[in-house]
């Protein structure tokens, strides 16, 4: 039987994942990283009266804070862009670092599209970088980026491994969030240009966290990724 898009994304993510290049410009290790939770789950975040003021607890000094995949979060309820169809499963990575921080492309690509989604807690300035490994289409999205991120690009322009991407955007023009970075694998864009859902309902949510496998196949953090 032949495997299907999703499936083969995750086979050949899996077959050279110590081959891509850190995002952030460094590898995100237990050293330096410690997962992120703002899931329904946590107790902890209940206690606070938003995620901002929870996450303003963390210590960000030491510690770059990432998570997010897969899980049920309630902060999207404040945002019509979500709550019209009840989505709340999280289909990306959040990455929490300072407005301005440099994103760099884990492995070769070339630019899909690119787009300012600028309703208020969407993705703002976003680009999508196509990719091709061992035969195997797939794309990685780029979410809550900076207005100058979008400056010159073109549609198929090539960025090697390594390469700047963008900068993390300011609270201003990223949708309306704390800086950091929405990181998304995706493996069939399904017609769409310079967006794709990063939030899904409970009804959709197996469905679309197989179409999106786990951004830690590409980012090496934590230990193992989430397979659907």
């Amino acid at each position: 039987m032949i495997a299907n898009a999703p499936t083969r994304v995750v086979s050949v993510l899996l077959n050279n994942r110590n081959k891509f290049l850190p995002i952030l410009g460094f590898p995100l290790t237990s050293e330096n990283a410690r997962q992120l939770d703002i899931s329904v789950h946590n107790k902890e975040l209940q206690k606070y009266a938003n995620h901002e003021e929870y996450t303003s607890t963390l210590d960000f000094k030491n510690f770059i804070w990432l998570g997010g995949y897969g899980e049920e979060r309630n902060i999207y309820s404040q945002a019509s862009l979500f709550s019209q169809d009840a989505r709340c499963i999280h289909l990306g990575v959040d990455i929490a670092q300072p407005a301005n921080t440099p994103i760099y492309a884990p492995l070769n690509g070339r630019i899909h599209s690119f787009k300012n989604n600028d309703k208020p807690f969407d993705y703002g300035p976003t680009i999508i970088l196509e990719h091709v490994l061992a035969n195997v289409h797939f794309y990685t999205l780029y979410g809550h980026l900076s207005l100058i991120s979008l400056k010159d690009l073109s549609i198929g322009q090539s960025i090697e491994a390594g390469q700047l991407v963008g900068y993390i955007g300011e609270k201003a023009e990223n949708g309306g969030w704390n800086p950091h970075l929405h990181f998304q694998i995706i493996s069939d864009m399904d017609n769409m240009q310079g967006d794709y859902p990063g939030v899904a309902s409970k009804e959709e949510a197996l469905a679309m966290l197989h179409k999106c496998p786990d951004p830690q196949l590409i980012l090496g953090f934590p230990e193992k990724p989430i397979i659907y």
